[in-house]
Formats: C-alpha cells, sequence, structure tokens
C-alpha cells in the first residue's frame, strides 16, 4: 500500500507540473487580429471544423492529431507538436466553446510541454461571410508565470506573440486559398493581416 501511495503521488506531481492553471498569470495580453479571406465561408470553417488537422494552417505546428473520441464541438482535444523553432514544445489545446451556426471557436491550451514562462494560454476565432469572401477575427490570450516572465512579455514578449499570431492567421488565409499545406518555410500573406488591438494588464 505504501509504495501504491508513492506511485499515485509521484504521477500527481508529474501532471501538476505540466497542466496550466485557468488562474491569469502576470502581464496578462490579448490580442486581436483580423484577415480577409478569398473562399466562403464554409471552405474557411471547414478548415476549423478539422482540429487535429492545425498542422495544415499553422506555421508553427509540425503535426497534429486529436486525441478524443470525437474531432469537433466541445471537449474536442488535440495534440499539437511545434515546429523547429518552438525546440521541441508540445500544445494540447479544448475546445471550450464550439457555435456551429455563428462559425465561433473558443480554446484553451490545457497542457504546455517545454515552453518556459507561459501560465495561460488560449484563444478563439470567428468568422463573418463577406459575399464569397470571408472575414476571420481572432483572439489570442496568454499571461505569464512570474514578475521576471511578465517583465519580459512588456518589454519584447507582446511583439514576438503578435507576430507569431499574425503568422498563424496568415496561414489559415493561405491554406483555405490554395489548398496547400503551411509550413515554418512558406512564404505567408502577413501584410493581409491586420492588428485590432492589444489590451495590456489584464486582471
Amino acid at each position: 500500500m505504501k509504495y501504491i501511495l508513492i506511485i499515485f503521488i509521484g504521477l500527481f506531481v508529474i501532471n501538476s507540473a505540466t497542466a496550466q492553471t485557468t488562474v491569469l498569470g502576470r502581464s496578462a495580453t490579448e490580442i486581436t487580429m483580423e484577415v480577409e479571406i478569398d473562399a466562403p465561408i464554409e471552405s474557411v470553417w471547414a478548415n476549423f471544423k478539422d482540429v487535429g488537422g492545425i498542422y495544415k494552417n499553422s506555421p508553427t505546428v509540425d503535426s497534429s492529431y486529436v486525441i478524443t473520441a470525437y474531432n469537433e464541438g466541445v471537449g474536442a482535444k488535440r495534440y499539437m507538436i511545434m515546429s523547429k523553432a518552438f525546440k521541441g514544445a508540445i500544445l494540447e489545446e479544448e475546445n471550450l466553446i464550439w457555435n456551429e451556426a455563428e462559425h465561433y471557436q473558443k480554446f484553451n491550451a490545457y497542457r504546455i510541454y517545454k515552453v518556459q514562462g507561459i501560465q495561460t494560454m488560449g484563444g478563439d476565432f470567428r468568422l463573418t461571410a463577406k459575399g464569397d469572401k470571408t472575414i476571420l477575427t481572432s483572439t489570442l490570450n496568454y499571461s505569464m508565470k512570474n514578475r521576471m516572465f511578465g517583465m519580459m512579455n512588456s518589454m519584447l514578449g507582446r511583439k514576438k506573440f503578435a507576430k507569431t499570431w499574425a503568422s498563424i492567421i496568415a496561414g489559415y488565409k493561405y491554406h483555405s486559398e490554395t489548398n496547400i499545406r503551411v509550413t515554418e518555410n512558406t512564404i505567408l500573406p502577413i501584410k493581409g493581416v491586420k492588428l485590432i488591438n492589444i489590451k495590456k494588464n489584464l486582471s
């Protein structure tokens, strides 16, 4: 019984060390961006319905797959191995909100491996029809683990996060228009992505 208890405690510590808390950390930030996609809304939405296929759209993801019995809707989860630039980082994300009628999806990164400093991370995607085109509006939200990482985010981090998020939004535009898989080497239409707002030091 003693050895079983030790094993159980060990597993709990490992899981706690990798699980992401929902309590906001330091320098909590929201970055909202928008892009026009030259493709009909249902065609673009199909890329978001393919929860495990995010690697096709994002230059930051090397491979990904669904880890739940269902691949869309509330509760659907995916496992993502990030690109080489992120040095082996792994994220696990879960759909928190899924509104088929409004073409809206909200997710949370509930586990983040091999990434220092980040306490919480999530975001959303909303599609709006514009004739035969689609407007994609997306917000990234994140916070840092302590004061030092919070200061780093204030000095340089937000710009880096904004640049990375713009590349992801541009990746969805590129894949939706060309049906070609995006990689970290793809030349993306970053200039088409508009920064709408950056909210700093949220609580």
